[in-house]
C-alpha cells in the first residue's frame, strides 16, 4: 500500500540520524539527481530573524495581484505539512508532495536527509513541475548553510536581526549576521530592511560584488493617515492602503517586499493598485491574529525574541491605553530568551499563564516560571498548567469585561492554541 502523507512525514524524522545538519553536500547531490534545476526562471530569498514569513508571503501575495505564476515555500507550518508549500496561493496537495516525497527516496539512494531538506526539495520539485516564474523561499535556519541556501538566489532579502538560535548561529549581532548574509550571491541584488545593515551583511555584498539596497537610503516609506502610507524608490512615490497585517512594523516588511519586486523582471506589471490589491489579500496566522472566542478577544503573535516583544508592546499600546487587562498565555522553547522577553512585556502584561510545550526543545511551566518570575512586577499573578490547551482554558476562566487574551511565545504555542479554539 502507499504511504500517506503522514506517513512519509514521520519516516523522513527518522531518516537522518540529526533534526539538523549543516552540510549542503549531501542534500546537494540529491538536488542534481532530481534534476529539477532551474526550480524557476526568478529566485528570490530571504533570510532574517523577525519578519522574514511576513515578508516572503507580501512576495507572493504581489505577484498572484499581478498575475504571476509564483512558488512560495516558508517554515515551520502551523497546522499541516502542506502550508510549506504553496502553488499561485493555494497549497500543495498531498498527493503532489507524496509524488515529490517517492522522487526525493529514489533520487537519495544511501544519502541520508533530514526532514527539513526533504521538505526543501519536494518544493523544489513542485516548483519545477509547475513551472513557476518567481520562487519566493523563506530561509529556515540562518542562511549560508541552510538548505533553502543551494539555489542562487536572483535577490536576497534580509529583514530585521535579533539574538535568535545563538546556540547554532553566533551569540552576537554580526555573527548571526554573517550567517543571514551567507544567501548573497556573486553579481547578484541584495536588500537590507534595516536602515543601518550590519557591517557581515555589508562586507558579504562587497565580496561578491552585489549591489546592496536599504530602508531609509534606497528606500522610503512613512504612514501618512489611519488607512495609508507612502513609499518611495528610484524616483517613484506610491500611495497605499495599510497592509492587512496588523502593526507599524508591518509596513518595513511590506516596504522591504515591494522594494524586491521593483528590482525583479514583472517590475513594469506593478501598479499601485495591484501593490495595494497584494497588500490587502496577504495572510499569514499567528502574526497578532485576532479570534473571538465566547465573546473574548484572543491575540495569537509567534513572537519568541526580545525585538518581537518590542514589537507586541507597541501592539498593545492601544489596549493599555483604553484600560483593558492583558492576560498572556505562554510557552516558549529551553532556548529562548524568556528573561528578556518578559522583562520588555512586564508593564503589558497583567496576568501571566504558563504552559508546559512537549518535545525535545520544550520546557515545562514550573522552569519558565522560575526563568521569568524575577523579571516580573511585584503584584503579577503567575499561573502554570501542563498544556497550552489547559493555559488557554485558564486564561478565559480568569477573563473579565473587556480582558484580552495574548497567546504567544512559539510556532508550538499559537498553533496548539488554535487548534484548542478550532476543537471548540
Amino acid at each position: 500500500m502507499p504511504k500517506s502523507l503522514n506517513q512519509w512525514l514521520i519516516e523522513l524524522e527518522k531518516i537522518h540520524p540529526l533534526a539538523m545538519d549543516f552540510k549542503l553536500e549531501r542534500i546537494q547531490k540529491v538536488f542534481q539527481q532530481l534534476n529539477v534545476s532551474p526550480i524557476a526562471p526568478f529566485i528570490i530569498t530571504v533570510a532574517g530573524t523577525n519578519g522574514k514569513g511576513s515578508t516572503t508571503n507580501t512576495i507572493a501575495s504581489i505577484c498572484q495581484s499581478a498575475g504571476i505564476s509564483v512558488g512560495l515555500y516558508t517554515s515551520p507550518h502551523m497546522h499541516c505539512f502542506n502550508e510549506r508549500i504553496q502553488i499561485n496561493g493555494q497549497n500543495a496537495s498531498d498527493e503532489e508532495i507524496i509524488e515529490a516525497f517517492e522522487a526525493i527516496q529514489t533520487a537519495r539512494g544511501e544519502i541520508t536527509l533530514t526532514y527539513f531538506e526533504f521538505a526543501t526539495l519536494a518544493a523544489f520539485y513542485l516548483f519545477h513541475k509547475h513551472k513557476i516564474e518567481i520562487a519566493v523561499l523563506e530561509v529556515g535556519l540562518g542562511g549560508r548553510l541552510d538548505a533553502t541556501n543551494i539555489v542562487d538566489a536572483n535577490i536576497a532579502a534580509i529583514t530585521p536581526i535579533d539574538l535568535d538560535h545563538t546556540n547554532l548561529l553566533g551569540n552576537t549581532i554580526t555573527e548571526i549576521a554573517f550567517e543571514k548574509a551567507g544567501i548573497i550571491k556573486p553579481n547578484a541584488l541584495a536588500i537590507s530592511a534595516e536602515n543601518s545593515p550590519n557591517l557581515s551583511i555589508i562586507q558579504q555584498a562587497d565580496k561578491n560584488h552585489a549591489t546592496l539596497l536599504h530602508g531609509d537610503k534606497d528606500f522610503k516609506y512613512q504612514q501618512v493617515s489611519e488607512s495609508s502610507w507612502q513609499y518611495q524608490h528610484q524616483g517613484k512615490t506610491l500611495i497605499l492602503p495599510m497592509p492587512r497585517l496588523q502593526g507599524a512594523h508591518q509596513l518595513q516588511n511590506s516596504a522591504t517586499a515591494i522594494t524586491v519586486l521593483l528590482n525583479s523582471p514583472i517590475a513594469e506589471q506593478l501598479t499601485e493598485s495591484i501593490i495595494g490589491h497584494g497588500l490587502l489579500n496577504t495572510q499569514l496566522k499567528g502574526r497578532f491574529e485576532q479570534v473571538i472566542h465566547n465573546n473574548c478577544e484572543f491575540y495569537f503573535d509567534v513572537t519568541h525574541n526580545p525585538q518581537g516583544a518590542a514589537i507586541l508592546h507597541d501592539l498593545l499600546k492601544p489596549y493599555r491605553a483604553n484600560g483593558q487587562k492583558v492576560i498572556a498565555v505562554v510557552g516558549m522553547l529551553k532556548d529562548k530568551d524568556a528573561a528578556n522577553l518578559a522583562s520588555a512585556l512586564k508593564n503589558d502584561v497583567d496576568s501571566w499563564v504558563l504552559a508546559t510545550l512537549e518535545g525535545d526543545r520544550g520546557q515545562t511551566a514550573s522552569e519558565l516560571k522560575e526563568r521569568i518570575q524575577p523579571f516580573l512586577n511585584e503584584q503579577h499573578t503567575v499561573f502554570m498548567e501542563d498544556s497550552v490547551a489547559n493555559a488557554c482554558q485558564k486564561a478565559l476562566s480568569m477573563q473579565q469585561n473587556d480582558d484580552i487574551i495574548l497567546v504567544f511565545g512559539s510556532f508550538h504555542t499559537v498553533s496548539e492554541g488554535l487548534d484548542w479554539i478550532t476543537q471548540r
